[in-house]
C-alpha cells in the first residue's frame, strides 16, 4: 500500500526539561514507583481503567505498563505510561479533559482510547534487528526510527510498529527555464522567479512488530514549488 502526500515534515523530539508545577517525574519510592499525590493517583487509576477498556487484560497491563510521568496543572493534565514488550519500549500518552455532569460532578475524559482503538495483549514480537532488516527491504537505507503503539490498518486496531524514513538522496537543482526574448516595447514584465532545488521524495516505512508486515508510503520533503 502506497500513500502519496503533498508535503512531509517529521520531527522526533525528546524533551528533557525540568518538571513544571504539578508534574511528577519523581522522587521515586524504594520500589522504583513514582511518589504521587492522592489526586495524581486518581488520575493514574482512571487512565489505567481507560487502557483496560480498550482490550488489555489486567495481568498483562500490570506486567508491561508503568506510569512514568503525571502532569496535573490547570492547562495540562496527562498520564504517560512506559510500555515494554519483547525488548521494545515506547511511551503511551493519555491526555485528560473533563465535563460537568448533570448532578454537578466533574467527570474526567481520556484521549488514549481514541488514539489506540481496540487493543490486545501483545505477546510475540520480532527482534529489533529483524525489524531493521525488514525496514531496509521495504524502503532501503533509513535513518532514525521509532517504536510506537498506535492504530494500524483499516480495522482501527492498535499495533506495536517500527517506523522510519528513508535516507534522502542528494538534491538536484531544478532546471532553469530559458529567459523569454526581450520585448521591443521595453515595458517591464513581472516574471516568476525560478525555483531553487527540487524537493526530494522519501519513503516512509511502518513495520508491524508482531507480523513483520511493512507498509510503505511516499512523501516529499518541504512544500512543492508552485507551478508557473
Amino acid at each position: 500500500m502506497t500513500i502519496l502526500l503533498a508535503a512531509f515534515a517529521l520531527c522526533a523530539c525528546v524533551a528533557a526539561a525540568r518538571p513544571a508545577s504539578g508534574q511528577s517525574l519523581g522522587p521515586k519510592a524504594a520500589g522504583g514507583e513514582l511518589k504521587l499525590t492522592p489526586e495524581e493517583e486518581r488520575l493514574v487509576r482512571g487512565s489505567k481503567a481507560e487502557l483496560l477498556a480498550t482490550g488489555f487484560s489486567e495481568a498483562y497491563f500490570d506486567a508491561h505498563f508503568e506510569p512514568v510521568r503525571v502532569l496535573n496543572t490547570p492547562g495540562d493534565r496527562r498520564v504517560t505510561w512506559r510500555f515494554r514488550v519483547g525488548g521494545h519500549e515506547t511511551l503511551v500518552h493519555d491526555s485528560l479533559g473533563f465535563y460537568t455532569a448533570a448532578d454537578g460532578r466533574r467527570v474526567n475524559t481520556h484521549t488514549v482510547a481514541a488514539t489506540l482503538g481496540v487493543t490486545h495483549d501483545i505477546t510475540q514480537t520480532i527482534p529489533a534487528e529483524e525489524a531493521s532488516r525488514l525496514m531496509r527491504e521495504c524502503i532501503g537505507e533509513f535513518e532514525g526510527g521509532a517504536v510506537v503503539l498506535q492504530r494500524f490498518g483499516e480495522e482501527g486496531r492498535a499495533a506495536l510498529v517500527f517506523t522510519a524514513v528513508s535516507v534522502p538522496p542528494p538534491a538536484q537543482p531544478a532546471a532553469q527555464p530559458a529567459p523569454p526574448p526581450a520585448q521591443a516595447t521595453g515595458a517591464r514584465q513581472d516574471k516568476l522567479k525560478p525555483g531553487g532545488k527540487k524537493k526530494p521524495f522519501l519513503s516512509i516505512g511502518t513495520v508491524d512488530l508482531e507480523t513483520g508486515r511493512c507498509v510503505k508510503g511516499v512523501a516529499q520533503v518541504g512544500s512543492p514549488h508552485p507551478t508557473p
